[in-house]
């Protein structure tokens, strides 16, 4: 059985305003089901973009869906308007954290 999307969102933001870190809802969607992607802001006018995938052995992992290097803003926000126009269940959080890695490794 998997987490609700909302139980997922709620650790994420918990574990980013334990260590003092910025992490915001910009997009709801559904509760239980909803797909989950991950804007990391780097404050310095680029974004990185995750989302979680399934590997051929059916384990979840989480992947930069914007590719290996940061995007500018623009592109992230631009990317974001396309996923949410296209999936309503889909959720949207930013985070402020340069420990992207243990944010992403507990969930």
């Amino acid at each position: 059985m998997s987490l609700a999307t909302h139980m997922r969102v709620s650790a994420v933001l918990q574990m980013c305003h334990a260590r003092g870190e910025g992490a915001y809802v910009i997009n709801k969607g559904d509760r239980t089901a909803g797909a989950l992607l991950i804007r990391q802001n780097h404050l310095d006018g680029t974004s990185t973009l995750y989302a979680r995938r399934y590997t051929m052995e059916n384990e979840a992992e989480w992947q930069a869906v914007s590719g290996d290097c940061p995007v500018p803003d623009s592109e992230a926000d631009t990317t974001i308007e396309k996923r949410t126009a296209t999936d309503p269940d889909l959720w949207v959080i930013e985070v402020e954290t340069r420990d992207i890695a243990t944010l992403l490794s507990g969930l």
